[in-house]
């Protein structure tokens, strides 16, 4: 492919099948493609510039995240496809109808038969009419019967007519692809970056900007560096961005937007330290600006805020509880520990079994789950692993009365869901729906938001060790 597709980075294979399949002759299109990738693997991009490309194919595109419910996205079906068709055929005088008429499923394909039937008698050659549902899966509201509705649309509307509407799909979840296998969509998969991949990738897009940034060329004119070619500068840059990538990729699960973020912030404090002798001595560098790449700069207890160097910069420190504390790190296990394992991690009676007979063949996880974004889980898995790990202080003698009335587990009571509430309210800690969320309801599922470099330090602020529940990965 030619064009603008040329930025599309080893992407080739999913360009060239997406040729197979998106044409304007409608008889060799098929009526739904199906594009699934995790986020941040390019799918919105290539598709993008595809149809930038390939400008003969008429295309709209729909956010369904943007619409929260199918009603919203069903009216905007009809109101993106009449708008799409009167600006391709401005000539053509049609009588128009109201997208908010659009109550159920059935009116949507009645008022969209009545509006392609009006073109028909006007046009002289068949054409597909390319509509991008851009993350269908995000949709706050979306259930089986949806997207079954959506892919049998075309089955509804008029074969015979000459524009013909073909549905694309992009969708982050492969489950949510598996649940309609009966229906044969075809599929192309984005998948996960590499990290060289993503390395390559950043320093294409990336390292011409930082060079010409502000904060550059100041620290350039402060420490009087001069003589020094466009190549140079552009090799600390993408000094920066390989480590950056090395340091962080980890977590990030090969994210480009959240690496993307990573630079934007840490570039600044990475120029700081910059001076005439290190700039083009990368291992001089790296010394200088280590903590950019091996530490936030955050603090979660007071007492670490004290300790820590006083400077003319705000220090930012996150007072949690010991209960958030706990009700994080039960998070970050949930995210990145296979509900499979929890048995045999956190059995009480697991010190006293001896012998195979007592674990059977041991499990071994092939992938690292720090490697991978994080995973979503039920409100019941994390109360039970915060169960399992907080500590509960046992005040009464052993032996006595006032010992049998303790509770020897933690329960989850209303400190444990204001605590919780807390979590969520700074964003640590994110649910699948996006408002008036019911902690209590079943269908929320949550994730941590938090990398492993954070949760390991408050892991140790309360003489907790993380890395116990994923050693030997």
């Amino acid at each position: 492919m030619s064009g603008s597709l040329n930025d599309v980075l080893f992407r080739d294979y999913q360009i060239n099948t997406l040729s197979a399949f998106l044409h304007r002759d409608p008889s060799i299109t098929p009526p739904n493609l199906v594009i699934q990738g995790h986020s941040s693997t390019g799918k919105t991009f290539a598709l993008k510039r595809f149809f930038e490309t390939n400008q003969e194919l008429v295309n709209a595109w729909l956010e369904p995240i943007e619409l929260v419910t199918w009603k919203p996205l069903m009216q905007a079906v009809l109101r993106t496809v009449q708008n799409g068709l009167r600006s391709l055929y401005p000539e053509v005088s049609i009588q128009e109808s109201d997208p908010l008429d659009v109550e159920e499923t059935y009116l949507l394909v009645k008022l969209l038969t009545n509006l392609l039937s009006q073109y028909d008698s006007l046009l002289q050659e068949e054409l597909s009419f390319f509509l991008v549902f851009d993350g269908l899966d995000q949709l706050n509201d979306l259930d089986a019967v949806l997207f079954r509705k959506l892919i049998k649309l075309h089955e509804l509307l008029p074969a015979s007519s000459k524009i013909q509407l073909k549905f694309v799909y992009t969708i982050q979840d492969m489950a949510f692809v598996e649940r309609y296998s009966s229906h044969c969509l075809p599929v192309v998969v984005f998948p996960r970056y590499t990290t060289k991949e993503v390395t390559e990738i950043l320093i294409a897009t990336r390292a011409d900007d930082l060079i010409m940034s502000d904060a550059l060329r100041e620290k350039v004119l402060k420490e009087g560096i001069t003589e020094c070619t466009d190549e140079q500068f552009l090799g600390v840059a993408i000094n920066f961005i390989q480590l950056i990538v090395q340091s962080f990729h980890s977590y990030t699960g090969n994210n480009i937007a959240a690496l993307n973020d990573l630079i934007d912030f840490k570039w600044d404090s990475f120029v700081d330290k910059v001076i005439k002798e290190n700039i083009f001595e990368p291992l001089a560098l790296y010394r200088a600006a280590n903590k950019v790449f091996s530490s936030t700069g955050d603090t979660f207890s007071p007492e670490d805020s004290e300790s820590a160097e006083i400077t003319n910069e705000v220090a930012l420190s996150y007072e949690l509880s010991a209960i958030s504390k706990y009700l994080l790190i039960a998070a970050y296990i949930c995210s990145y520990l296979e509900p499979r394992y929890d048995s045999n991690v956190f059995s009480k009676k697991s010190h006293i079994k001896t012998g195979r007979a007592s674990y059977g063949r041991r499990k071994k996880i092939e992938t690292n789950p720090r490697f991978l974004q994080p995973s979503i889980f039920p409100l019941e898995r994390l109360l039970a692993v915060f169960q399992a790990i907080f500590p509960v202080e046992r005040k009464a003698q052993s032996g006595s009365l006032a010992l049998l009335k303790e509770e020897p587990l933690m329960r989850a009571n209303v400190e444990v869901f204001q605590n919780l509430a807390e979590l969520h309210t700074l964003k640590l800690v994110s649910t699948t729906v996006a408002r008036n969320i019911d902690f209590l309801n079943y269908k929320v599922k949550w994730k941590v938001n938090v990398p492993w470099e954070i949760i390991n330090e408050i892991g140790r602020s309360v003489d907790f060790d993380v890395g116990q529940y994923f050693g030997g990965q």
